[in-house]
């Protein structure tokens, strides 16, 4: 099942501001990736399913690693998802099965600003051209979920890949029961529709430079 939605901003603070005048939810603060130069902002959409927003931690005194790419980004940018797994092996063997091949399982963890450490295992699927519209699988074992623990409010809509041919992607997503739509648009992509007390908000973004390679996804 959809696991998250990954989006990245280039301020913690200030979208934090803006998104909870916009829509009257506050944003959980998860914590920091130390091995990333990352820190992120978590709220629930609903049926076990949540949003991660990163942005460059701001308790480093310099931008670094994959935060030092993100101070440049302008509007949020949807820029991956993950799936949820309880059995690892299963979900290799179906990737292998799917013709693809791939990294890990890895271990990864934060820490909470109240100094819970939260740890999951992350596997990623390679052997494809199609970047990072081909999410990740993550088993969160005894940790509780996120979606459980940030904050509420928020309820998915929608959430759709793009792609200029679609049955390229669809394939691999059917391959392995992705629960993703894919329609055809002109340039790869995500489209993001969440309902909020204020309104439904929207997001969409085309695909850059690839953010989740293989030895970033090792990363804490």
């Amino acid at each position: 099942m959809l696991d998250h939605i990954i989006l990245l901003i280039a301020d913690l603070e200030t979208f934090k501001s803006h998104f909870e005048a916009e829509t009257g939810v506050e944003l959980t603060v998860g914590g920091a990736h130390p091995g990333l130069g990352t820190a992120n902002l978590l709220a629930s959409v609903g049926e076990g399913v949540y949003l991660e927003f990163i942005a460059p931690d701001p308790d480093l005194d310099e931008p670094r690693g994959l935060g030092a790419r993100l101070v440049s980004y302008g509007e949020p940018h949807i820029a991956s998802f993950a799936l949820r797994t309880e059995d690892m092996a299963a979900t290799v063997a179906a990737a292998e099965a799917a013709g693809l091949s791939t990294l890990g399982p890895a271990a990864g963890s934060r820490e909470t600003p109240d100094g819970v450490l939260l740890s999951w295992s992350g596997l990623y699927l390679v052997g494809h051209d199609q970047g990072d519209q081909v999410p990740f699988y993550i088993d969160w074992g005894e940790t509780p979920h996120p979606a459980e623990t940030s904050a509420q409010g928020l309820r998915l809509l929608s959430f759709r890949a793009v792609h200029p041919e679609p049955e390229r992607l669809a394939a691999i997503y059917r391959g392995l029961d992705m629960p993703v739509t894919v329609v055809a648009g002109d340039a790869p992509g995500f489209e993001l529709r969440i309902e909020t007390p204020r309104g439904e908000l929207t997001f969409t973004s085309t695909l850059g430079e690839t953010i989740f390679a293989p030895e970033a996804f090792t990363e804490d």
